[in-house]
Parts: C-alpha cells; sequence; structure tokens
C-alpha cells in the first residue's frame, strides 16, 4: 500500500485514503461477522494490533514524506478496525466518527504533500527544509495539521482514541499499554520529527524564492477540510 502512494499521482492518494480504505474496512467488518466465531474476531484483531504497532515503529525511518503520511494512515485504520471489531454499540459510534474524520485528515495530509513537492519538486525531508521561513502561510497549516494527527485534547480523534484505548484496557492491560506506547510515543514522535524538520530546518535552495505561499485555490481546499475537523467536534458533542 505505501509503494501505491508513493508511485501514484496525488489526487489517487487522496482517493485511496479517502475513500477505498473504508471499503476494505467495511469488508474486513463484515467479513468478521459472517464468520462469526471469538477465535475468527480474535484473529483480525490480532493482525489489527501488529499492524498498527508496525506502521508506527516504521515511521521513525521514513524520509519520504508521502511515505510518512501513508504509514500514519495504515496506523489509523487499524486503530478504527479495532474499534469496530472490539467494542459495543457506542464504540462502533467512536469508530465511524473516527473513520470520517480520518477521510478528511488523510486526504488533507496528501494534499499539503502535494502542495510542498510542487514547490520544492521532491518530498524527501533531506531536500523539503525551511518551509515556515519560504512559505510562512504553508508552514502554519502543516504544523497545524500535525497537531490535528497528534489528537489535540477536545478533538473527535482523541475522544475517539480515548475509548478505544479504554475498551483494549478493560480486556488487557498489557495490551494497552504497549499500543499506546508504541502509537503515541514512536508513531507520534517519529511522524512529528519528520515534519518538524521540514517545516523548522534550514530555507532549502531546492524551491524558488519567487513560489506562491498558498494560492486561493489551495487555501480554499486546506480550509474546508480544516472546518469539517474542526466542526465534527462540536457535532460528536451534541449527539453524545
Amino acid at each position: 500500500m505505501t509503494k501505491t502512494h508513493v508511485e501514484a499521482p496525488s489526487g489517487f492518494s487522496i482517493y485511496l485514503s479517502g475513500f477505498l480504505v473504508k471499503s476494505a474496512l467495511y469488508g474486513f467488518f463484515k467479513l468478521s461477522y459472517l464468520v462469526f466465531t471469538e477465535l475468527a474476531v480474535e484473529l483480525f484483531v490480532f493482525i489489527a494490533f501488529l499492524g498498527a504497532i508496525d506502521a508506527s515503529l516504521k515511521m521513525w525511518g521514513q524520509s519520504d514524506l508521502k511515505k510518512l503520511v501513508a504509514y500514519c494512515t495504515i496506523q489509523e485504520m487499524n486503530l478504527i478496525l479495532i474499534a469496530f471489531l472490539w467494542g459495543d454499540a457506542f464504540i462502533l459510534v467512536c469508530g465511524f466518527f473516527f473513520s470520517a474524520v480520518h477521510a478528511f485528515l488523510s486526504s488533507l495530509m496528501f494534499y499539503l504533500v502535494d502542495c510542498i513537492y510542487r514547490r520544492y519538486h521532491a518530498r524527501s525531508i533531506y531536500v523539503v527544509s525551511g518551509i515556515i521561513t519560504l512559505f510562512p502561510n504553508l508552514g502554519f497549516l502543516v504544523f497545524l495539521m500535525v497537531v490535528f494527527f497528534g489528537g489535540l485534547p477536545g478533538t473527535v480523534k482523541f475522544v475517539c482514541e480515548f475509548y478505544i484505548f479504554s475498551t483494549v484496557l478493560s480486556s488487557s492491560f498489557f495490551s494497552c499499554a504497549l499500543l499506546m506506547f508504541v502509537l503515541n510515543f514512536f508513531g507520534l514522535v517519529g511522524f512529528s520529527k519528520s515534519w518538524f524538520n521540514s517545516l523548522f530546518g534550514l530555507p532549502s535552495t531546492a524551491a524558488p524564492l519567487l513560489s506562491l505561499d498558498v494560492s486561493k485555490k489551495e487555501f480554499l481546499i486546506i480550509f474546508f477540510s480544516f472546518s469539517f475537523l474542526f466542526f465534527s467536534t462540536y457535532f460528536f458533542y451534541f449527539i453524545l
């Protein structure tokens, strides 16, 4: 899947992460109930558990920003699958909202990577550097995206992860502790480290100094995604 994202155009990556993987998630969910055995459900949960940990650990060694975003989407989708397979009716609602948030957040991340690529003609963190200096508005939007991915307290992602981890905790303390530590330390720190190097590093000569910061079209697309991420929080609290 990560190779598909790296080699595919950004438009297909947005479509794949925003829609196609949700179809695959629904397929796994239905398959687990068609088999309808406790052993089958536990097997799918174990696979999702390993997938989330594997994607989180691999974030540390990534130099391609698009591949880094691909691994973070894999991490989140495995966490959502755990919610669908192991939770009660309320956790299923959390998983549904988490899926919607993931669709917009991952699409936003891939679009921001495309914005960076159009300016630097590269996605490597060794080339992409000094975004906040050369393109202040784009740099601020990227920083805000990293904050949302980190699960800012009060957002839908933070609430959904809280209830998902609570469900895992009720089943196994060790599994919950391991999952929380790997996802929220190795995954989040590895993801943020690469982006912060690109944001706050020395300005790169790969980007022309006369490049436009953020165009009106780019701003409208990014603003729409952030608006959904903001207002979905209030809607989620309203239905609770």
